[in-house]
């Protein structure tokens, strides 16, 4: 009882700053606490993807590795696999339960950091400032706010791996290893490489730094156990780990991050073959030069453009602004950022004060460590600069090993929210241990300080831009304002309008288009009304943003001067050094709060009590975020027509859903949505067809939460289908979309089903190979020859061309003669040249274009019959081939050599009797050798074919199905999906989490014997 008694007595305030974190994660996470979720958009998505895979984990009892529900089917190693024997997951998973995000995940930032405050023997209040500035960084609320969760918990770990690796060198190596070993552990254990990546670019940094210091103070010996240590610490948190990390390795070889068999575009131009993202994708969201003021002032660049002004804390501002009514609506109707990121949820924020509590430290440490710091912080701002700063990040991207395997190069500043902390921190230690010293040096400080609002002055001041907008929208501005572009427009629009809409538009207005002088009278006054309004909204929105620059420079200035006033007492006064730290928490955190209840508050979206939160939805929506359409209905219904069978099985699992609801204690009006979750995941798992909605295809995963869709929404696709989309599905190539099963097509929530759909499998006759992977892809499509008839230029790509072999994706145009009924004069137009679905194989058709500039496909005989020559031909389009999926097959040689012949007689019937994610039964009743198409996609890595109990190699058919060719006769197929090292990674993770048991237990061991000897020796004395 005594010794309980005494460890508290000694420990007291770790305790108490455990409950400061509670209490400030419990006041701003309030709506949490009051039966809320975040809406976080990934996390939705997340919802959707793992729907499949949730419910059979669920049924079955074990993990499915695959799904169907998403892309025509992927491995799920991306999207939810549950890794047996990783005492790391089943720590953050228990912690998780207690804690549910987004509480947990930002508790676990205030800890870990607490923690690398330990191993650097921080005064406690030293540590709850760095946690504060360390959680509160506005990205990481942003990146929460968005549902990057697994971005989030790897994060959050990243101080304590900090502490660990600093204090495996600088105190006890043994120690640091195993610390090392077992929160290095818990960082990987997250999943997110990319996040481990960069914090291994400071590890290495310091690294040297610890190599370089050992070697003049010539402690090489302890440098080398120290490195010995760790590196073995590290390998032990990676054997436990390798499933995740070893089977992401393996599916990423596989995907549009590995290795492209293509060298061609689906538009003809040269293709990248060679492992890594492209470039433009790595670089798609980087950070602005100018855009990293906001470090010190977050809304230099504006807020975030993922969400109006209106739904944001800026409309108060606005409401309560001198702005009229129609300024307003202006305003609202707009978003709050200037930046060059395509969509952003918010800004890099580290803090004014955490900023200038670094640069002190910059000044008064005396430790070298702190230039690793500082020059790990300035490579991570330049490398998120991106697209903006190509040199630099060319160099990494060519020559950096893994470097081009992650996209997202803002994501480094990661860095920046840990390393500003650890140097302001250090130096508020120095503050506290060193203060009578200090104090001889107030004259520095001012110095610094001087400097530092001089520099916030100055950019308030000078400004960044003075434009206040997006080069995108200048570049939109300037074509509004551009009178023969707006004027070409609404002469555009009054050509695409039907003879029935323009009578009607004439007798509206009293207006005879046909009459030049009043067409030209109608398009100059339509032209200067546009210009005026497009100006007037410019300069209006323009001025509010300059306002909230102006207000956000202003702002940091305030808290810098505040910031520098508190610290000012260390140096001035004799105040206690805690109550000094004290005040400067507390306005760390009104500043950090004040900015980031912009991405995670309590915003609601109408003024009354009772109206919906901005950021916040009730539990049930969180966990549920899916609602049954009308569409997905008439899905289900239609289903239900075919197989009656199917209702007590979808009864039986409404009813568990609703169970489920009143279970959670939901609201009366959730058990709907609950019970469609487990309804359609019963349809699901006893049904196997494939939905496409539109729009929103390749970008939501909202259809794959009820049904197995061709889309969904996942940074990683597999490589093959990501080019079968660009060749044919964003086209909608109707033989494509039969082939891949793709029984109903919901457009605009409207249901239409596809009454060609090819089933699940299917028997082909005519096997058709090809050398080259391109040649195979192409083969899915249409071939058609285009030759130039009319006497302007027909391009392809760009290209001046006579005649042209096309697939239906080259940008195709003709440049034809016109006249200007503006000058009358003569000029030339660009036209695009359209193809067509409706042709007969050998079938040609000519494009035109008729004396009104409208543009068509005619029959040959039509131009032929036309002696007023109202049509003028321009292209002759000839169809050479079609692809035809239920007859032909396409293949490489390489595939068509295992084939016994390469015509077959298609008789028989294949039907599918079985369904999960991860074994597809089928029976086959065939008259001789037949080949057989699945509308399945062929992954070489986890799927098997058995065939009557017996393995058989599965073909790669179509570019991305499976096909087997099976002897006549009545058969057994079964398709296996299962990964081997799945299983070992179970078994190694198990041995692994024992081992660190163990030595963690054998540390502790050896530490209190050596504790015990220590205190038997001085009783004997």
């Amino acid at each position: 009882m005594n010794s309980i008694k005494t460890f508290f007595s000694k420990h007291w305030m770790h305790f108490a700053v455990l409950v400061v974190f509670f209490v400030i994660a419990r006041m701003y996470f309030a709506p949490q606490f009051d039966g809320y979720g975040l809406a976080q958009h990934d996390i939705k998505q997340f919802k959707g993807m793992s729907n499949e895979i949730v419910h059979f984990r669920e049924d079955a009892g074990k993990e499915p590795l695959w799904t169907n529900s998403m892309f025509g089917g992927m491995p799920a190693t991306q999207i939810s696999v549950k890794y047996g024997g990783n005492i790391f997951k089943s720590i953050t998973s228990s912690f998780m339960s207690w804690f549910p995000s987004p509480v947990g995940i930002f508790l676990l930032h205030l800890i870990g950091f607490y923690i690398f405050a330990m191993f650097m023997r921080l005064k406690p209040i030293i540590g709850l400032i760095g946690a504060i500035a360390f959680a509160f960084a506005s990205y990481e609320i942003v990146i929460l706010q968005a549902g990057h969760n697994s971005k989030a918990m790897a994060v959050a770990f990243l101080p304590a791996v900090l502490g660990a690796f600093i204090y495996a060198f600088q105190r006890n190596w043994k120690w640091g290893a195993v610390l090392s070993a077992l929160l290095m552990g818990f960082e990987l254990s997250q999943n997110h490489y990319q996040v481990t990546y960069y914090m291994a670019i400071l590890l290495f940094g310091l690294g040297i730094y610890f190599a370089i210091d050992a070697f003049k103070k010539k402690t090489l010996k302890n440098f080398g156990f120290a490195t010995g240590g760790v590196l073995v610490g590290y390998l032990i948190a990676l054997f436990i780990n390798y499933g995740s990390i070893s089977m992401t390795n393996d599916y990423a070889k596989n995907t549009i991050r590995g290795a492209n068999d293509l060298s061609i575009s689906a538009d003809g131009s040269e293709a990248k073959a060679s492992e890594g993202l492209d470039k433009d994708y790595i670089t798609n969201w980087s950070y602005g030069l100018d855009e990293s003021f906001t470090i010190v002032s977050p809304y230099v660049k504006g807020s975030h453009n993922s969400k109006a002004i209106a739904e944001s804390n800026f409309a108060k501002v606005v409401q309560d602004g001198d702005y009229t009514r129609e300024e307003q609506s202006t305003i609202l109707g707009r978003t709050l950022y200037w930046g060059e990121q395509q969509i952003t949820s918010g800004p890099v924020y580290l803090g004014v004060l955490t900023v200038f509590l670094a640069l002190l430290g910059m000044v008064f440490l005396k430790d070298r460590i702190k230039w690793v710091y500082l020059a790990v912080a300035v490579l991570a701002l330049m490398l998120s600069w991106g697209k903006n700063f190509m040199g630099l990040t060319d160099f990494f991207i060519d020559n950096v090993p893994l470097y081009a395997s992650f996209r997202t190069v803002t994501i480094i500043l990661i860095l920046l929210e840990l390393i500003f902390p650890v140097i302001a921190v250090m130096v508020l230690q120095k503050l506290f241990e060193d203060r009578e010293n200090l104090k001889g040096q107030g004259q520095k400080f001012l110095i610094i300080s001087g400097a530092f609002l001089v520099f916030l002055i100055g950019l308030k001041l000078v400004g960044l831009d003075n434009v206040y907008a997006s080069k995108g929208e200048i570049e939109a501005t300037e074509r509004a304002l551009d009178e023969d572009l707006v004027a070409g427009q609404i002469l555009d629009e009054l050509r695409g309008m039907s003879p029935k809409d323009i009578q009607e538009f004439q007798q509206q207005r009293k207006i005879n288009l046909d009459d030049p002088q009043q067409l030209n009278a109608f398009i100059d006054a339509n032209v200067q009304g546009s210009i005026e309004r497009t100006e007037k909204g410019t300069a209006t929105i323009r001025q509010f943003r300059s306002d909230v620059f102006d207000s956000s420079t202003t702002r940091s200035i305030l808290f810098a001067i505040f910031g520098i006033g508190i610290v000012a007492l260390f140096f001035y006064t004799s105040l206690p050094s805690i109550a000094i730290a004290g005040g400067l928490a507390v306005l760390m955190l009104i500043d950090f709060v004040g900015v980031d209840t912009n991405y995670i508050g309590n915003l609601k979206k109408g003024s009354r009590e009772n109206d919906p939160y901005v950021h916040w939805v009730p539990e049930a929506e969180r966990a549920y975020p899916m609602a049954a359409t009308p569409a997905d209905n008439a899905i289900l219904e239609n289903e239900l027509k075919e197989n009656p069978e199917l209702q007590s099985k979808l009864d039986a699992a409404a009813k568990k859903g609703k169970e489920k609801a009143r279970d959670e204690e939901y609201e009366r009006k959730y058990e709907t949505r609950v019970a469609d979750s487990y309804k359609f995941a019963a349809l699901n798992a006893n049904t196997n067809y494939r939905v496409m909605e539109r729009p929103g295809t390749f970008g939501s995963s909202r259809a794959s939460y009820y049904h197995k869709s061709i889309g969904g929404y996942h940074g990683a696709k597999l490589r093959n289908y990501q080019n079968l989309a660009e060749f044919h599905l964003y086209s909608m190539n109707n033989n494509v979309l039969d082939m891949l099963n793709v029984k109903y097509i919901v457009q605009q929530g409207q249901v239409s089903p596809n009454r060609t759909a090819l089933g699940n499998a299917w028997l082909v006759s005519t096997v058709k190979s090809f050398p080259t992977a391109n040649e195979e892809i192409r083969a899915l499509g249409s071939k058609f020859t285009l030759k130039n008839t009319g006497e302007g230029e027909f391009l392809v790509n760009g290209g001046k061309q006579t005649e042209a072999t096309i697939y239906g994706q080259e940008n195709i145009q003709y440049v034809v003669d016109i006249i200007d009924p503006q000058t009358n004069r003569p000029d030339k137009d660009t036209v695009r040249v359209s193809l067509t679905n409706g042709l007969q194989v050998g079938q040609t058709v000519a494009f035109v274009i008729d004396v009104n500039g409208q543009t068509d496909l005619v029959p040959l005989q039509t131009l032929e019959e036309d002696t007023v020559r109202s049509f003028k031909s321009l292209v002759s389009l000839t169809l050479d081939e079609q692809f035809n999926p239920s007859t032909e097959v396409a293949l490489l040689d390489s595939e068509a050599k295992k084939l016994s012949k390469k015509q077959f007689s298609k008789e028989g019937t294949v039907k599918m009797t079985k369904y999960a994610p991860n074994q597809i039964d089928y029976t086959a009743d065939v008259n001789g050798k037949q080949l057989i198409v699945f509308s399945e996609m062929y992954y070489k890595d986890g799927w098997k074919a058995y065939v009557d109990g017996k393995e058989q190699e599965i073909l790669k058919v179509n570019y991305a199905l499976r096909g087997l060719e099976v002897d006549g006769g009545k058969h057994k197929i079964e398709f296996k999906f299962d990964i081997p090292k799945f299983h070992t990674a179970g078994t190694m993770a198990t041995i692994g989490s024992i081992l660190m048991f163990l030595l963690l237990a054998g540390m502790i061991f050896l530490d209190w014997r050596s504790k015990s000897a220590k205190g038997s020796n001085v009783v004997k004395e």
